[in-house]
């Protein structure tokens, strides 16, 4: 299954544990085809390093997920919702071919659907491995990082 994870679920994943950790981690593990674009690393990254104060080359995690994701490139295309990043996030999944796009965006979220591509939050992709493989109950992250 292919899969776009949003900078919000990226960032939770990379910063705290939880389910947003489970379905990055779920990528690594090979459960899930992780589907990235130059944009959403682009926000991920500035948000990381302003909002946060992270030093990027500490985080083993984000290191790991651009080693194993698939990059779609492309020119912006989409003007279907009303704020810009949000279409540069529907845009990866629409020319990454994915088959989930997981947000907490509400804008997104709201969606429901887009194209052939189902966007849900962290807690319903969750849901979707019933049946799958079993995603590990709780891991530790793979980094060491002071909020404080």
């Amino acid at each position: 299954m292919r899969v776009v994870l949003d900078t919000n679920v990226l960032i939770s994943a990379l910063l705290f544990d939880g389910n947003p950790e489970k379905v990055v981690l779920s990528t690594l593990n090979g459960l899930e085809e992780l589907i990235l674009s130059p944009y959403i690393v682009a926000e991920t990254t500035h948000i990381l390093e302003n909002k946060f104060g992270v030093n990027l080359s500490s985080l083993e995690l984000l290191q790991q997920l651009l080693g194993e994701a698939e990059l779609v490139y492309f020119q912006p295309f989409l003007h279907t919702i009303e704020d810009e990043p949000d279409n540069r996030v529907l845009e990866t999944a629409v020319k990454g071919k994915a088959s989930y796009l997981v947000t907490g965006d509400k804008l997104l979220l709201n969606l429901k659907q887009y194209k052939d591509i189902k966007i849900i939050s962290f807690n319903k992709f969750i849901k979707v491995y019933s049946g799958r493989p079993k995603l590990h109950n709780h891991i530790r992250p793979l980094f060491q990082y002071n909020l404080g």
